[in-house]
C-alpha cells in the first residue's frame, strides 16, 4: 500500500445504530445533568470544593478512554468525519456568555477572562482548521491539527484551574470569589456537559490523528520494503 493510498483512505462512515445509541446516550445524558443542575445538585458552599461539578466534568471522558479500548468502538470513532469533530468546536463561543455574567457581577474576572477568550480563540480557530481538513487530507496528521486540540484542552484546563484559583478552593492568590453562578441552571450546563461532552471529541480527534500518523508510517514502510525488493 503507498503513501497516498494510506493518506486518502477513508473508513465507512459510523453504521446507523451506532449514530442512533450514541444520540441516545447523549441525550440521556444532558436530561441527568438538566435533572440534577435543576435540584441543586452542582451547588456548593463557597469554603467546599466544588466536587460534584469536577466529578461531571472529568467521569465522562475517563468513560470514553475505557470505551475505546473497545474495538468496534474504536473503529466507530476513526469513522467520524474529522472535518465535523473540528467544526463542532466553533459552538465554543458560547464560552462568550461567561463574560457576560461577569460583566453583571456573578462571576470571578479571573475565571471569565481566562474561560470565556479561551473558548472564544476556540471558537475562531475551528472553521478554519475544519476548512483546511476539508481541502487538505494530509492535514488530519499534521502537528497544527493536533496542536489545535491540545490547545482546545489546554482551554479546559486553564478554566478549572483558574475556577478553583478564583473561588479560593486553591488558595495560590488569596482571592475568594463566588462562582455560584457556575452550579445553577442553565449556565451548570456548560462545565458539567458540554464541556466533557467537548473533551470527549477532542479526544476522538486526536484517536484519529495518532491513526493517521500510524498508517502513513506504515505506508513509508510499505514503499521502503518495495524499493529494497526492486534492487
Amino acid at each position: 500500500m503507498t503513501t497516498s493510498s494510506l493518506t486518502n483512505h477513508r473508513r465507512a462512515a459510523p453504521g446507523p445504530t451506532f449514530l442512533a445509541l450514541a444520540a441516545a446516550v447523549v441525550t440521556l445524558w444532558l436530561v441527568t445533568i438538566a435533572t440534577l443542575g435543576a435540584n441543586g445538585f452542582f451547588n456548593v458552599a463557597p469554603s467546599a470544593p466544588p466536587v460534584q461539578t469536577l466529578t461531571a466534568m472529568l467521569l465522562p471522558p475517563a468513560l470514553f478512554l475505557l470505551l475505546l479500548r473497545i474495538p468496534q468502538v474504536h473503529e466507530a470513532v476513526l469513522a467520524i468525519h474529522p472535518v465535523w469533530l473540528a467544526a463542532v468546536h466553533g459552538l465554543r463561543i458560547l464560552g462568550a456568555g461567561f463574560l457576560f455574567v461577569y460583566a453583571f457581577g456573578h462571576l470571578p474576572g479571573l475565571f471569565a477572562h481566562t474561560a470565556g477568550w479561551g473558548d472564544v480563540l476556540v471558537a475562531v480557530l475551528a472553521p478554519f482548521v475544519a476548512a483546511r481538513l476539508a481541502l487538505d487530507p494530509h492535514f488530519l496528521r499534521s502537528s497544527w491539527h493536533l496542536g489545535f486540540h491540545a490547545l482546545g484542552l489546554l482551554d479546559f484546563a486553564g478554566a478549572v484551574l483558574s475556577g478553583l484559583i478564583a473561588r479560593g478552593t486553591l488558595p495560590l492568590l488569596g482571592l475568594s470569589e463566588s462562582t455560584a453562578a457556575l452550579g445553577a441552571l442553565p449556565l451548570a450546563l456548560i462545565p458539567c456537559f458540554a464541556v466533557p461532552l467537548w473533551i470527549c471529541l477532542h479526544i476522538a480527534a486526536i484517536v484519529q490523528i495518532r491513526d493517521a500518523r500510524r498508517r502513513h508510517r506504515q505506508g513509508e514502510d510499505d514503499v521502503t520494503g518495495d524499493a529494497l525488493a526492486s534492487l
